[in-house]
């Protein structure tokens, strides 16, 4: 989860209330257990003792880690107490040895002691770019591994897109300006709290942490129309989330037209529509200590 938390634009504060959002990351871990047990068993090794999930929100990958990595020390780093308890509540429903511990990717001190030893695999999923200073956030987890040791960390990709071009309400292209307000976000929050934007890839900056073997995968997500079931509350609550994150950087008729349409009372409603698809390419990038 992002080390930062308290969004502005203009006269508006955008805080994201962790604590509020907590159920909801519940929900979409529950969704997306296949998915990073599929990851799990990609980036674990056999020989793995020490691994965590930074930035772990709800844990997904600290729980697939967890059973793919019986033997394993699992801990979950986050600087969100609110995160931490949603954890905590989940090793005891499930019985899983995971360890929740509190750290910010800019604080290298509190890591360590997070981690709690060199490790052998860091997962570091959609945080780093929320760091005061990526590159220096990671040296930070570059500094934790144990020779040989893995960093992988989800960065990059593309925002997933649901809709046909133009849905026939508000004007054509309303979900790219979605992705395009997303950004907007992003660097409004680098402004707000002083960050060092990187200018580089990532790749780049994994290198100049000090890691080699650097690569980079991507996954493909991709549902054809129409989307149902699970496939369709995933995508509604994807849009409901984003748009509320994003409402201070679209404009009034934007906002408006995502009102109308995911609004399950009114005419126009997305969850009646059979022309929703998802495409997103998710993308990581593992990298060694030498």
């Amino acid at each position: 989860m992002a080390s930062h938390h308290g969004h502005h634009h203009g006269d508006h504060a955008a805080t994201f209330d962790f604590a509020e959002a907590a159920p909801r990351f519940k929900e979409r871990a529950a969704a997306e257990s296949a998915k990073y047990r599929r990851l799990a068993g990609h980036l674990a090794a056999p020989g793995d003792r020490t691994v965590a999930d930074i930035g772990c929100g709800a844990a997904s990958m600290a729980f697939a880690l967890a059973e793919t990595l019986p033997d394993a020390q699992v801990v979950a780093v986050d600087a969100e107490p609110a995160m931490l308890d949603l954890v905590r509540e989940r090793a005891a429903e499930t019985g899983a040895a995971v360890r929740a511990a509190q750290a910010s990717v800019d604080d290298a001190d509190a890591l360590a002691a997070a981690v709690g030893g060199p490790a052998d695999l860091l997962w570091a999923g959609h945080v780093i770019h929320h760091a005061s200073d990526p590159q220096a956030a990671l040296g930070n987890l570059a500094g934790l591994l144990a020779p040989g040791g893995r960093l992988a960390i989800g960065e990059g990709g593309t925002a997933p897109q649901y809709l046909p071009w133009h849905v026939g309400v508000g004007r054509p292209g309303l979900e790219l300006r979605l992705i395009e307000a997303g950004s907007r976000r992003l660097e409004g929050e680098g402004v707000e709290h002083g960050s060092t934007l990187l200018e580089y890839g990532w790749n780049l900056a994994l290198e100049r942490a000090g890691l080699t073997e650097v690569r980079e995968v991507n996954e493909l997500n991709a549902t054809p129309a129409p989307l149902e079931g699970a496939d369709l509350t995933h995508a509604l609550e994807s849009l409901r989330t984003r748009t509320g994150w994003f409402e201070h950087f679209l404009s009034d008729e934007d906002n408006a037209a995502w009102a109308r349409l995911l609004d399950e009372d009114g005419p126009d409603w997305l969850g009646r529509r059979r022309d929703l698809h998802h495409l997103a390419i998710d993308t990581y990038f593992v990298a060694v200590k030498p």
